[in-house]
């Protein structure tokens, strides 16, 4: 397991130093691109919709950072293993490290994103130590998109169309989940929301991190639940594909 994590761990530095050498708008960006989608739906909402909901910026920012993270790792997902082929079919090696090394590159760019989300709490002078509890809560986030994850570097051997397939899919969980809105009062958006892993995470984070809540015992139970339940669900279907990854590109 050491063996595993720490190869996966030398893949995503190189990838993300590969992606980033030489591009000073590449780091910049992992700035900018949830800045920049933070302050437009900002405008949008937040006189109507976010009126309603208390400290709306932090609320609005910690929802984006959080699903960004899930959507780049899991749609990067969708295509490493088509884009590593040459890789897989050359060399005899642990290929669910491939699948941990994407998730890795995705939490490397998501603390850049935190960084912004401190720098908020500290401009606003609100204070910054509830944040302390957020690894743990990424910790169980990483685990569920690394299954997730999983199934879907898996499937795509076999969907060539997946990467776009889950690209409209991702849109849908985004609208679904209560990122810029709230979903109090709305009964079968609430009930919606109870199968959606995301809303367990986002809303552990907003309860801790910005009200200094502590959240209720079946969300946190809910969140452990999704992130170990998609883990065995990844591992299962991923161990049972992978040997015929060289054989089907």
């Amino acid at each position: 397991m050491k063996q595993k994590f720490e190869l996966s761990l030398t893949l995503a530095k190189a990838e993300f130093i590969e992606r980033n050498e030489g591009s000073y708008l590449g780091l910049l960006w992992y700035l900018l691109n949830p800045l920049l989608l933070f302050l437009l739906l900002l405008m949008v909402f937040s006189d109507r919709v976010g009126s309603k909901i208390q400290d709306y910026p932090f609320y609005l920012l910690l929802g984006i950072i959080m699903f960004n993270f899930f959507q780049h790792a899991t749609t990067d997902a969708t295509e490493v293993i088509r884009k590593d082929r040459i890789l897989i079919k050359s060399i005899n090696f642990p290929k669910e490290c491939l699948i941990g090394a994407t998730v890795l590159k995705s939490l490397f760019s998501h603390m850049f994103e935190i960084i912004i989300l401190i720098g908020f709490l500290i401009f606003f002078k609100i204070s910054p130590w509830n944040i302390i509890i957020y690894p743990a809560i990424l910790f169980l986030l990483s685990i569920f998109v690394f299954g997730i994850s999983l199934i879907l570097s898996s499937l795509t051997i076999y969907f060539v169309d997946l990467n776009n397939m889950w690209m409209f899919i991702a849109r849908l969980i985004w609208l679904g989940t209560p990122i810029f809105y709230a979903i109090e009062g709305q009964e079968r958006l609430l009930f919606i929301n109870l199968f959606n892993p995301m809303y367990y995470f986002i809303t552990i984070a907003r309860e801790t991190i910005i009200y200094a809540k502590i959240p209720q015992l079946w969300l946190i139970f809910g969140a452990i639940g999704y992130s170990f339940a998609f883990l065995f669900v990844g591992l299962l279907i991923f161990n049972k594909l992978k040997t015929k990854f060289a054989e089907m590109m």
